[in-house]
């Protein structure tokens, strides 16, 4: 075991006297035996080989997160290392040779190589994850290879394909991305442009609810969205002329003015239930209760406004110039029968 520790302190030892001096290229032979001999043969299930690799995995990292001016001598131990590992371990495919060449005399940075050897070391940790640790080793390997590509670039987009692929939280995770996916292209979608609003609603929510499935709901949260979007139908969009009658928001959809000398006749309607809203006025008269003739129908029912009622019947015209008339509106309506029917928050504006 002693030999071992020799090993390990030979190396980091070698790597800092070779860097204080003057940084020049690394020149001559060095053991990495410990005791000056040469291994007879590789063996890779060795002690000696296992801790080369600790060795070489401790240097690794340190190169990849070496400043400039830490650069050389963090180079100059990573390739000390990757000698050692392949006189001791052997280096069938070539890799660590490959890496060795790379690094060069180890005189002028290169982030990035360290990028890339950033991301393989992370990527070989997540190749020997545990379930314990799999998704934090591969929100790490996630992380290098976009360091790499900030570092390196990624033109063929090799690079950012991989990090899409990896699911680093299951399907949880997954069903995240999806859903935040699914929001913006909702968020994004034109109200009035009916089949792509219902598509992006409906996938949307179907979104949510595979969430839901797999990761849970524990605060409510998800499926209230899911709630309010309801069956996707397109919202409705604000009329011509708007009022809560009673307790019941009522939207007049469309409304057509016709014209008689100086008389303008409007007829206000819900295309969802025909109800109507009609009034007269004059053109180009505004002010206070300047609305003739007002009437409310509502399920077939005549209501005529009410000037006498306990809460009468008010309006106010702010602009009625031949093009638009605007203006609020509330107060009592009566049926035939005496019925009284309250409507609040009445708004007029309608463009003609």
């Amino acid at each position: 075991m002693k030999k071992l520790h020799v090993l390990f302190l030979f190396i980091m030892m070698v790597a800092v006297t070779v860097v204080s001096c003057d940084d020049e290229p690394l020149e001559g032979v060095f053991s990495v035996t410990g005791d000056g001999s040469d291994p007879i043969e590789v063996d890779s299930d060795s002690e000696e080989c296992q801790i080369a690799f600790e060795t070489l995995t401790a240097a690794q990292a340190a190169f990849s997160v070496a400043s400039n001016e830490g650069y050389a001598q963090a180079c100059t131990t990573y390739a000390i290392a990757l000698e050692a590992t392949i006189q001791l371990c052997g280096d069938a495919s070539g890799t660590f040779q490959a890496a060795l060449t790379s690094l060069g005399d180890c005189s002028t940075p290169d982030p990035c190589f360290q990028a890339e050897i950033a991301a393989n070391a992370a990527l070989g940790a997540l190749n020997n994850a545990s379930s314990d640790n799999e998704e934090q080793l591969c929100l790490a390997y996630s992380a290098a290879l976009e360091a790499q590509i900030a570092a390196c670039g990624d033109v063929s987009g090799n690079i950012q394909a991989t990090i899409d692929a990896l699911n680093c939280g299951g399907d949880c995770a997954a069903a995240q991305v999806a859903t935040s996916e699914a929001r913006e292209i909702f968020n994004a979608v034109d109200p009035l442009d009916e089949d792509a609003y219902t598509t992006a609603c409906a996938d949307y929510s179907m979104a949510l609810q595979a969430q839901i499935a797999a990761c849970g709901d524990t605060d409510g949260s998800l499926t209230a969205i899911v709630q309010n979007l309801g069956d996707c139908s397109p919202p409705e969009q604000d009329g011509p002329v708007q009022v809560t009658v009673g307790e019941i928001f009522t939207n007049f959809n469309t409304a057509t003015v016709s014209i008689s000398g100086s008389l303008l006749s409007v007829i206000a309607t819900d295309i969802d239930t025909g109800d109507t809203f009609t009034f007269d006025i004059v053109l180009q008269q505004t002010g206070d209760n300047v609305m003739q003739n007002t009437i409310l129908t509502v399920g077939g029912v005549v209501h005529t406004a009410s000037i006498e009622a306990t809460t009468p019947f008010v309006n106010n015209i702010t602009a009625n110039d031949g093009t638009a008339i605007v203006g609020t509106f509330s107060g009592t309506f009566t049926n035939p029968d005496n019925e009284e029917v309250l409507t609040a928050g009445g708004v007029i504006n309608i463009v003609y």
